[in-house]
């Protein structure tokens, strides 16, 4: 699947072998690309997934729209492992398999409140769009109840992921 030879699970110690364990009570599994970070860089993927608990617990964003963003960039990146990935996690998770086709233009069928789908649409404009991104976007943002810092917080996951999944291709075979 890559072109190096990730640590598995029931290849690791130490302080690999907890840092899976942590991920498995989480995810219930450890992610192929989740070997392959912690192969090349563990401290990446600690930060990758304290980053993501941190979400989990935002008092303004809803942690479940992430997989939509991811799966939009994805599709509008043309990321196959990470398409395949966060299509399958959505399905497991009873998402309609026809609004994710195309999240991009799905968005407002997304079940979440009017406010997180504003900000989710937001962030992906902004990123394919940074030219025409202006001042009318972020008061839309904050008449949403969100502030500078909480659109910030989402547009640097969601750049990140961008990088990350990159580096994912770059390692597929």
């Amino acid at each position: 699947m890559f072109i190096i030879k990730p640590v598995k699970v029931d290849e690791a110690t130490g302080e690999l072998k907890l840092l899976y364990k942590k991920i498995q009570k989480t995810l219930g599994f450890v992610p192929p690309h989740f070997e392959l970070f912690a192969t090349i860089d563990m401290q990446s993927l600690k930060e990758f997934i304290e980053y993501n608990l941190y979400f989990s617990k935002h008092p303004k964003i809803n942690a479940k729209i992430l997989p939509f963003l991811r799966l939009c960039i994805a599709q509008k990146e043309c990321r196959k492992y990470c398409i395949g990935f966060n299509t399958k996690m959505l399905i497991l998770n009873g998402v309609n398999k026809e609004i994710l086709n195309d999240i991009g233009s799905n968005i407002k069928e997304l079940p979440f409140k009017m406010e997180q789908k504003i900000l989710l649409s937001k962030v992906i404009y902004a990123i394919y769009n940074a030219d025409k991104f202006c001042s009318d976007d972020l008061q839309e943002l904050y008449s949403a109840n969100f502030t500078d810092k909480d659109f910030y917080e989402l547009l640097s996951y969601a750049t990140n992921f961008m990088a990350k999944s990159k580096m994912i291709e770059i390692y597929m075979r």
